[in-house]
């Protein structure tokens, strides 16, 4: 049988794959995919939810994996995308996290369904740290991930979780510019800072992930070194 010549992708072709690898398109994707996380979390269900969250996380592990020219083997996906887990300190805190928002959001009615916010976090954290290990740790030069490192790295972005809230987590500084002269009134100042602070509060959660995580995945060797 004659062997057909594979066909090298044209400049158009590889300029498409790298603008879909480009971080506007792969953040308004995770960020899209968290939305969908907390919308499945206002679902009055018991089961549906869990198993929602869980086919979530599962394709944002095989996003970013695929992105950087890797494959999950079942039990790999299966670990990244399980909504249990067995650190402690993760579950105190989600738990903590659940039962204040019931108290504060108890008065507001409407606004209950906040309270699926945890879920989220928890996939933005996955994605974007996944991606932040393959760019920045993984030296290892199999294409294939496997269970062993999946259940390590899960371990590193749980503990990242919980130590992104812990006051001893130092992020990077966010360097803002400003104007050269501030021609506002008080009141309007006043409103544009709090506007402003709470527009910037998911960039201040990323930083801490990064920093939570950097710090914990140096301790894991097998991590580093592969």
């Amino acid at each position: 049988m004659r062997e057909t010549a594979k066909e090298e992708p044209t400049e158009q072709e590889d300029a498409a794959i790298e603008a879909l690898r480009s971080p506007t398109v792969v953040g308004g994707r995770l960020a899209t995919l968290s939305g969908m996380a907390l919308l499945v979390g206002a679902i009055p269900l018991p089961i549906l939810p869990d198993r929602a969250l869980q086919q979530l996380r599962g394709a944002v592990a095989h996003d970013t994996s695929s992105r950087h020219g890797l494959s999950l083997t079942s039990d790999a996906r299966a670990t990244l995308a399980a909504t249990s887990t067995h650190d402690r300190m993760r579950v105190m805190l989600r738990k903590g996290l659940q039962l204040l928002a019931r108290r504060l959001l108890r008065r507001l009615g409407p606004l209950a369904p906040l309270t699926a916010a945890v879920g989220a976090v928890e996939i933005f954290a996955l994605g974007h740290l996944l991606d932040r290990y393959f760019s920045r740790f993984r030296n290892r030069t199999s294409v294939r991930l496997q269970a062993a490192e999946a259940t390590q790295l899960r371990q590193a972005i749980d503990r990242a979780v919980v130590s992104a809230f812990h006051p001893a987590t130092q992020p990077t500084t966010l360097a803002l510019p400003e104007a050269n002269e501030d021609l506002r009134d008080e009141f309007t100042r006043s409103i544009d800072n709090l506007l402003l602070t709470t527009a910037t509060m998911p960039n201040y959660v990323q930083r801490r992930l990064e920093a939570a995580f950097d710090d914990i995945v140096g301790a894991y060797s097998e991590l580093c070194d592969g």
